[in-house]
C-alpha cells in the first residue's frame, strides 16, 4: 500500500527507522540509474566509514551495540532482594564504527568516478559531530576533483551547509564538475512530491533524470512500511507548523479511510 503523504513520508525520518529506508533507497536509485547509464557507465554502491566517539553528538542517532562485562554478584543482597536475579553488567562500547553506503557512477573506459551520489543520513546533519565533519571533508575533496558531486537530503532536521537556502522541506543539490562557484538545487515542501533531478554524466553524454518521488514510494511499498510505520505515534521532529500538523492528520485519516483501516 503506498504512503498517506503525496511527498516524502515524515515517517520514515525516524532515526532509528532512517537506516534501513537509506540503505534501501541507495540500493533503489541505484537500480533505476543502472540500465539509464550502461553501457558506458557502471553505478556501483561503496561504504562511508564514520566512527563516533562516547561524546560525539552524533551517537544520540545510533542504537549501538553492547558488551558484557561480568556478571554481577548476589552476595550482600537482603532478604527482599535475594529474590531478585543477578543482573549481567554491560558496558556500552567507546567507539562505535558506522557504515554508511552511497553511489557513485564510474566510466567502464577509464575507470575514472564520474558522479558520487549521496543520501544524507542524521549523523551528516549533527554539529560537531564527527559524522559531519567526515562529510563534509569528503565532500570538499570531491569538489575539488573531477567529479559531480549529488547531494540527496530527505531528513527536516539538522543544519544545512551555508550555501543552502533556509526551508523546512527537502532538497538535492548539484554541483556540476570544474564549475565552482553555482549549485543546482531542487526543493521540495512536506505537501509537495519530490522533483525529478539531474545526475549528470560526462560530455557528450546527457543528464540522466533521477525521480526521487518513484523512489522514495518504490522503497515504501516495496518493504510494506504501511505495516510498519505506526501513524498514531508522534512524527520525528522537527515540530510541523500548526497548519502543517492538520495537514498530516487529514492525510492519515484519509489514508486509513481508503484501506478500510
Amino acid at each position: 500500500m503506498s504512503s498517506p503523504f503525496p511527498g516524502m513520508d515524515p515517517y520514515l525520518e525516524r532515526s532509528d527507522r532512517w537506516g534501513g529506508v537509506h540503505s534501501r533507497l541507495i540500493a533503489v536509485i541505484g537500480e533505476a540509474l543502472a540500465s539509464r547509464v550502461a553501457p558506458r557507465f557502471f553505478v556501483d554502491s561503496e561504504d562511508y566509514v564514520y566512527i563516533l566517539g562516547r561524546e560525539d553528538p552524533g551517537r544520540s542517532f545510533i542504537r549501538p551495540d553492547i558488551s558484557v562485562v561480568e556478571a554481577a554478584g548476589g552476595g550482600g543482597l537482603s532478604s527482599a532482594r535475594a529474590r531478585i536475579a543477578a543482573p549481567m553488567l554491560l558496558e556500552m562500547p567507546e567507539w562505535l564504527e558506522i557504515h554508511a553506503p552511497y553511489l557513485k557512477i564510474i566510466d567502464t573506459r577509464d575507470r575514472q568516478v564520474v558522479t558520487t551520489i549521496e543520501v544524507l543520513s542524521p549523523i551528516n546533519k549533527v554539529p560537531g559531530s564527527s559524522g559531519q565533519r567526515e562529510f563534509l571533508r569528503k565532500r570538499e575533496h570531491v569538489l575539488s576533483s573531477t567529479s559531480h558531486w549529488l547531494e540527496i537530503d530527505l531528513l527536516r532536521a539538522g543544519t544545512r551547509p551555508p550555501a543552502i537556502p533556509p526551508h523546512d522541506g527537502y532538497n538535492a543539490m548539484l554541483h556540476r564538475a570544474r564549475i565552482h562557484d553555482r549549485l543546482e538545487g531542487w526543493f521540495a515542501s512536506l505537501r509537495q512530491p519530490l522533483p525529478t533531478i539531474a545526475v549528470p554524466l560526462t560530455a557528450p553524454f546527457e543528464d540522466v533524470p533521477l525521480d526521487l518521488q518513484e523512489a522514495v514510494d518504490t522503497v515504501y511499498t516495496r518493504y510494506r512500511y504501511d505495516a510498519a510505520i505506526d501513524y498514531d505515534e508522534e512524527p520525528p521532529l522537527p515540530g510541523f507548523s500548526p497548519a502543517d500538523a492538520a495537514w498530516v492528520r487529514e492525510r492519515i485519516a484519509a489514508w486509513r479511510g481508503a484501506s478500510g483501516s
